[in-house]
């Protein structure tokens, strides 16, 4: 089934147009359409579709936009956290990532524009583009990797004014249905500490809290009358 869903070597000929991004909604509707019926199906749909984009990324074979908007000239005062999970058990790298929000989230964005141009994400790490939507990512074993620079807009939270005015934190695993341990929420408010202490606790967000149609980071991150949340923990290290 994957095979037919997506193509490789018709892909190949397609990431050499610029508007190729056109076809990125059909791919995620046939996505959406499979998780209602083989979970693993859609995993495997997955794994070739951001392998594809992360080896072409790293080949220079995406053709992309060489200049485009200054995305990141809308940047305001950092006044917000949110937070977020990978929803990854196994570990997510830079490269993987990449490629996965250029597919997920630049692709629809550029195919809903009325203005037709190469995407650009305004990002550049050594002279080629990235597509991370986050600013930190916090690793299984405690360390964190800084990835976008607090003067950079991630497109992370589902909502343009809040990205222009937040700072995104990822937790690199998966925690739909479990809290992270000590260790990390302790790197989390530490980092919240250091580096922003002028936001807020009440500016501090689960991604489920800004967009509602997600539980990132996590079905048990907010309090209910049966349970304690691990956002209280977290609010409570600050």
């Amino acid at each position: 089934m994957t095979i037919k869903l997506f193509d490789i070597i018709e892909w190949e000929k397609k990431i050499q147009n610029p508007f190729w991004y056109d076809e990125v909604p059909q791919i995620i509707e046939a996505l959406n359409v499979l998780r209602s019926h083989d979970k693993t199906e859609v995993n495997k749909l997955k794994d070739v579709v951001y392998s594809f984009f992360e080896e072409k990324l790293r080949e220079g074979k995406v053709a992309l936009g060489i200049s485009g908007k200054k995305w990141n000239q809308e940047r305001k005062p950092i006044d917000t956290i949110i937070i977020h999970h990978t929803s990854n058990p196994e570990g997510l790298s830079k490269e993987r990532l990449s490629a996965i929000e250029l597919v997920r989230l630049y692709a629809p964005a550029y195919a809903k524009r009325k203005k037709r141009e190469p995407i650009y994400s305004d990002h550049i790490r050594n002279g080629e583009q990235v597509f991370w939507p986050y600013h930190w990512i916090i690793r299984a074993d405690g360390t964190c990797d800084r990835l976008l620079n607090d003067n950079e807009i991630g497109w992370q939270a589902g909502k343009w004014d809040i990205n222009c005015r937040s700072i995104a934190i990822c937790i690199d695993d998966d925690h739909e249905y479990s809290a992270p341990d000590k260790k990390e929420l302790e790197v989390v408010a530490g980092l919240i500490k250091n580096n922003y202490p002028q936001v807020s606790k009440d500016r501090i967000f689960g991604h489920c809290e800004i967009n509602l149609k997600t539980t990132c980071p996590s079905e048990l991150f907010l309090s209910t009358p049966e349970r304690r949340g691990w956002k209280d923990d977290l609010l409570n290290m600050l």
